[in-house]
């Protein structure tokens, strides 16, 4: 939407003065007509017959084929170089006709005759007055047709006349440079009304696509909760069934898979739940404590069967206890891992289920040593391309996969070769519960927000971090007098192009380490008592940064 409101481009706007050139040159072809036949009429006056009929002639000539150029024009495409062709042709045709009215005008004038030489330069003046006018367009037309009419005019009259026609000349010379200057400020306004009504224009298709895409949203909402409710009778009558079976389960076996079962029914039901937040502009982060152990102990229990059916062996490795993420999510993308593993990539005879800890981040992978893929497919999916259904599946699921993860703040990696399996990898910020740092005290001086970050609020408390913000150090040595607590870390992040003061680092320092966080352009000189970090691109490694600086401070205080 913002773009659509955007001021409209010089390209953009030459565009609509050349569409409103071919629209208009048929109606000025009248008006000038009539301005040949009047010269014409008044040429034969003096008897001047043959010259009458050769400037009608020409003048008409250039008329017609002025409508001929606009008509030329008119089904084209309006690309920037095709406006700039036409412009261009357009002040050739002008100056051509002016130099034309020109010699019209002085077949005209006769030094005997001071009332031909008035009409003369009237004529003139009439052909160019248009300039001077709302509404006028395209000022480099304009000046090519008044300059070369008027000019050669004026300059014949105050070389050759004397008397009165020589003034008169002088005041034509006059009113070509009022010309000049009041076509300016017309051929501004004029622009301007362009720029306006274009401005309009894309307002109204934006309001239109908004309109249609609201429809849109409103249409799969319905129809999104229609599924949902049908979709839930089923599941609760399952539910239900499950209860009596696990009433008159009488064997420990029995027990453990009707478990089994409603644990699937729950992952089901948390799916169809999500249909009422598909249409959500921004899905909302549900963060859990999740036990990685027995979260993988579920999936293990619901695919090992399907693994045995097809001889493959699942072997599970696991280097994390708990982590924090939404639970419904991070099973879809697993399901999804384990899915195509089950389907493409059995051949291999084993399947390895890993999750482990890796700066800062849970890494969790699903590895085959099936047919795996082509670099054409590999890429198709790496670009989020729906892939030709064959036999190792269309490539959708992996798509949505990667959605989930990047709604988690993740990312999916998918590396394969052919007929050397394929390795689904999805990497998560890892925020585990027995971390010993993360009621750490950060206490953040300057900017609210980082780039591609969020705001500092949402990214320390995401860690489970203590977390305050001030915008200056005066402000921050009060807040830390009215909390009555020191920071473990103090973080300067200044707007980009501005520095904190010598005197105002040193008054902060004094509570707790001070780290001058700065953008990878920017250059900085800092003493050797202070320290300086390049913004990162990435959450993990800015947490990885941060953590380091509240060791090395907690190293100090031991010692």
């Amino acid at each position: 939407m913002s773009q659509a409101f955007a001021h409209p481009t010089e390209v953009e706007i030459r565009a609509e003065e050349a569409r409103m050139l071919r629209e208009r040159a048929v109606a000025s072809a009248r008006s000038v007509f009539i301005l040949i036949l009047l010269i014409s009429i008044s040429l034969a006056s003096v008897h001047l017959y043959r010259e009458a009929l050769i400037w009608a002639g020409l003048a008409s000539v250039m008329v017609v084929v002025t409508i001929l150029y606009a008509r030329s024009w008119r089904h084209s495409e309006d690309t920037p170089q095709q406006v700039d062709r036409y412009l261009m042709g357009h002040v050739f045709i002008s100056a051509c006709t002016g130099v034309i009215w020109a010699i019209g005008a002085i077949q005209l004038a006769s030094p005997t005759s001071e009332l031909q030489t008035f009409l003369a330069g009237l004529f003139l003046t009439s052909i160019t007055a248009g300039g001077v006018m709302a509404g006028t367009v395209y000022r480099p037309g304009y000046l090519a047709i008044a300059v070369c009419s008027l000019l050669p005019f004026c300059l014949y009259l105050l070389i050759t006349m004397d008397g009165v026609q020589r003034i008169y000349g002088g005041f034509l010379l006059f009113f070509l440079s009022f010309c000049f200057t009041t076509n300016k400020t017309a051929s501004q306004k004029t622009r301007d009304a362009l720029a306006a009504k274009l401005t309009s224009r894309k307002a109204e298709l934006a309001l239109e696509d908004f309109a249609k895409a609201a429809k849109v949203q409103r249409a799969t909402k319905r129809s999104l909760q229609a599924i949902r409710h049908d979709m839930a009778q089923p599941l609760l009558a399952l539910r239900n069934f499950l209860a009596e079976m696990d009433r008159k389960a009488t064997s420990p076996e029995q027990a453990v898979l009707v478990r089994q079962i409603r644990l699937a029914l729950i992952s089901q039901e948390a799916l169809v739940e999500e249909l009422s937040n598909v249409t959500q502009p921004t899905p909302e982060r549900v963060h859990t404590e999740i036990n990685v152990a027995e979260l993988v102990a579920q999936l293990d229990a619901e695919y090992r069967p399907q693994f045995a059916a097809a001889g493959c062996a699942l072997a599970v490795h696991l280097d994390l206890e708990v982590v924090e993420s939404d639970r419904a999510k991070l099973e879809r993308i697993l399901r999804n891992f384990l899915s195509n593993a089950v389907k493409y990539g059995t051949s291999g005879g084993r399947v390895d289920l890993s999750v482990v800890a890796q700066n800062h981040e849970s890494v969790w992978q699903v590895s085959d040593h099936g047919p795996g893929m082509t670099v054409a497919q590999l890429n198709a999916i790496r670009r989020g391309e729906e892939l030709e259904v064959t036999s190792l599946g269309s490539g959708l699921g992996l798509g949505i996969a990667r959605k989930l993860a990047q709604e988690l703040g993740g990312s999916v990696e998918i590396t394969s070769g052919k007929d050397s399996g394929t390795q689904a990898l999805l990497r998560l910020p890892h925020i585990e519960t027995a971390n010993a740092q993360k009621q750490a005290f950060v206490l953040v001086v300057g900017q609210e927000t980082l780039p591609n970050m969020g705001a500092w609020a949402d990214l320390i408390s995401s860690w489970v971090w203590m977390f305050a913000h001030a915008e200056t150090c005066a402000e921050a040595l009060g807040m830390i007098t009215v909390l009555g607590q020191e920071p473990d870390l103090i973080v300067l992040h200044a707007p980009e192009g501005e520095t904190f003061s010598s005197d105002e680092v040193r008054s902060v320092g004094t509570h707790a380490p001070v780290v001058h966080l700065i953008h990878p352009s920017q250059e900085t000189s800092l003493p050797s008592d202070q320290t300086a970090i390049v913004l990162p691109n990435r959450e993990a490694e800015l947490r990885q940064m941060m953590e380091s600086h509240l060791q090395n401070n907690a190293n100090s205080r031991a010692l």
